[in-house]
């Protein structure tokens, strides 16, 4: 990842040296301290994104952990063959289609990296989980591993990115939605049979899970949703219960709107 920088920065100063050449005044001091101080900047971002999220320094150089472009939003690792591919394409369209068949659109579409081996996993930052999202002001970035190229996961994972993208990273970084909604409501639009049971009410759907208190913090709920996974079941079943009390799913888009406007939190 540095090296690739190294070698932007490098680019950048010969153009500048070239249009010395050329005729415009050459680069001096100033110019060459603001080229030092530009560098040691993106190194900094750089150092950063590898060792918070590399799957976002991945964004940036894909073949540097070994991925390559499959399409515009989607990279997957080198090593894929070629029917996992057109299977993940597939997944990612009904996940899609998920997603905007509970919202009614799609406000934003993320950067998919898609792992086939574990060491890819590992590699962007994986730990373990099926799938992680990264959201940021402008883009969001879905890490999937060898065991979330599925729709159901993809869904899971569209879901945050689209809450995210509506009410805003401010107000997702002020907590205004639990990670228990978010994470319940994941659960709810990819329809996890691992979670919830088949039917349309809270009462046929919920699975008996123990009484405790929900994280509501990300922080929180990542460390302890690999330890008890029957959280989702249990948020799962709660954001169900507050739908049914809240206007269902109309009532619930309403209160996300509420929400990206600034007038209230969830639930």
């Amino acid at each position: 990842m540095l090296l690739y920088i190294y070698k932007v920065a490098l680019r950048i100063r010969g153009q500048a040296s070239e249009v010395g050449m050329n005729g415009a005044k050459p680069m001096r001091w100033p110019q060459s301290l603001m080229f030092s101080a530009a560098f040691v900047a993106l190194v900094v971002i750089a150092v950063v994104s590898v060792a918070w999220a590399p799957a976002m320094a991945a964004v940036a150089c894909p073949g540097c952990y070994g991925l390559e472009r499959m399409t515009r939003d989607i990279l997957v690792d080198a090593k894929m063959p070629e029917h996992k591919r057109r299977a993940l394409l597939n997944s990612v369209a009904a996940a899609e289609d998920s997603v905007i068949g509970f919202f009614g659109t799609l406000n934003r579409r993320p950067i998919v990296l898609a792992c086939e081996e574990e060491i890819c996993d590992r590699r962007l930052g994986g730990r373990g989980a099926r799938a992680t999202t990264y959201s940021t002001w402008r883009f969001s970035v879905v890490r999937l591993s060898p065991q979330g190229l599925n729709k159901m996961i993809i869904a899971h994972e569209f879901s945050h990115v689209q809450i995210h993208a509506k009410i805003g990273l401010f107000n997702q970084m002020r907590g205004v939605v639990p990670a228990w909604f978010d994470e319940g409501l994941a659960v709810i639009i990819s329809d996890d049979d691992r979670y919830l049971k088949p039917g349309t009410s809270s009462a046929v759907r919920c699975r008996p899970t123990p009484a405790a208190q929900l994280p509501v913090s990300p922080f929180d709920w990542g460390p302890l949703s690999g330890k008890t996974p029957w959280i989702y079941a249990a948020a799962a079943c709660r954001v169900l219960l507050w739908m049914e009390a809240n206007g269902g799913r109309l009532g619930l888009l309403a209160a996300v709107d509420e929400v990206a406007a600034g007038r209230r939190a969830l639930p």
